[in-house]
């Protein structure tokens, strides 16, 4: 983890309470309980600080209490692609795969939200994982979760257009967990790092989705006018009038139309 993160050797009770709020804790067995327990500390990162940099190796296991990340790729011309976020409850797999290969971290993993989270050394998760059962099961389900994820993102910047991804990153973000939708506070450059783009394409599309009247844009805000037209853009049923396509490229690099 990154040399900013604050730690706190709590007191039992301290450790044991931040790990009651993960759902994989309550249901372990109460012998891995009691190992995670001894093992672990308390540690605090704030937002906009790096839980994990390119190249880092890790000295950490670490599984969320509280807060976000969102775990991205840099290229080298400055663009960010966004892989997956990390959240309550949950592991980050490119933690738990530096750990086990005992290889540098391949991406990048930056905190959203104030994360609380509880740190166990490499070498102590090491012998845990050989150990138990249930936290190699635990494990490999946040992998396979997090491959299926990753599979997915693939195939939309392979086959997708970049308005159809825009709109449907849109709609989850408009959409609350209750089903009802909300404003949200956003620029357009932090879209374009979501979705490994330029922040003019971001802006030229949200200008487009704004005349077709599925949104409204205000600095640093964008509010939904039409949720039913957005969700007919992210699916492809709706073609942008008087904008030329975005092209993407072919395997072999050869540009061609949408």
């Amino acid at each position: 983890m990154a040399t900013t993160v604050a730690t706190s050797r709590a007191s039992t009770d301290g450790r044991r309470q931040a790990l009651r709020k993960v759902p994989f804790f309550v249901a372990a067995p109460p012998e891995l309980q009691e190992a995670l327990i001894e093992a672990s500390s308390v540690v605090r990162i704030p937002a906009d600080e790096y839980f994990l940099r390119e190249g880092d190796s890790c000295a950490h296991f670490a599984i969320l209490v509280s807060g976000k990340m969102r775990v991205f790729k840099l290229a080298e011309s400055g663009h960010e692609i966004t892989l997956y976020h990390v959240g309550p409850g949950e592991v980050c797999p490119l933690n738990v795969s530096c750990i086990l290969s005992d290889r540098p971290v391949p991406a990048m993993a930056m905190v959203e939200e104030n994360v609380e989270a509880i740190a166990i050394p490499s070498d102590t998760f090491r012998r845990l994982m050989a150990q138990f059962e249930p936290l190699r099961t635990f494990i490999f389900q946040m992998f396979a979760t997090r491959l299926a994820e990753v599979m997915s993102l693939v195939e939309e910047v392979a086959f997708k257009r970049m308005d159809q991804r825009l709109a449907r990153r849109l709609t989850e973000l408009f959409k609350q967990g209750d089903g009802s939708y909300r404003d949200i506070e956003i620029t357009h450059a932090e879209i374009a790092a979501e979705l490994g783009t330029a922040r003019e394409v971001v802006s030229r599309l949200l200008k487009e989705f704004e005349r077709l009247g599925a949104v409204r844009l205000s600095r640093g805000r964008i509010v939904l006018r039409n949720a039913a037209l957005l969700q007919e853009i992210a699916s492809g049923e709706v073609e942008r009038r008087d904008a030329p396509a975005v092209p993407r490229r072919s395997v072999g690099g050869n540009p061609h139309p949408r």
